[in-house]
């Protein structure tokens, strides 16, 4: 939480490529998606040790009502979804004038 109304979501996706990302809005569902594309041309490679993760993943996320995804970058492997809280003007609180009578 940036303030009040900005907000991030951070996601690690080091190892996966720009094609192997997918991030959706859909009913205040926020899904991130990352599918390692197949390679059938490249044999196989056996890793004693691998520290990036090559599996699929998704991720969901619920969002609130009236936040909105203002932009999604990837920064050093790290992706970030930046989201702003907008609320509509009829239901942001109003402010009623007070008239004294004597």
């Amino acid at each position: 939480q940036l303030d009040d109304t900005h907000f991030v979501v951070e996601v690690a996706v080091a190892g996966f490529k720009q094609n192997e990302i997918d991030v959706e809005l859909k009913d205040n569902i926020l899904t991130v998606k990352g599918e390692k594309a197949k390679t059938e041309d490249v044999p196989e490679i056996k890793y004693l040790h691998r520290g990036l993760s090559a599996r699929n993943f998704t991720r969901t996320f619920t969002l609130a009502d009236h936040v909105e995804v203002k932009a999604a970058t990837i920064e050093n492997g790290v992706l970030a979804i930046a989201l702003e809280l907008v609320i509509p003007e009829d239901d942001q609180p109003k402010k009623i004038a007070i008239k004294y009578i004597k």
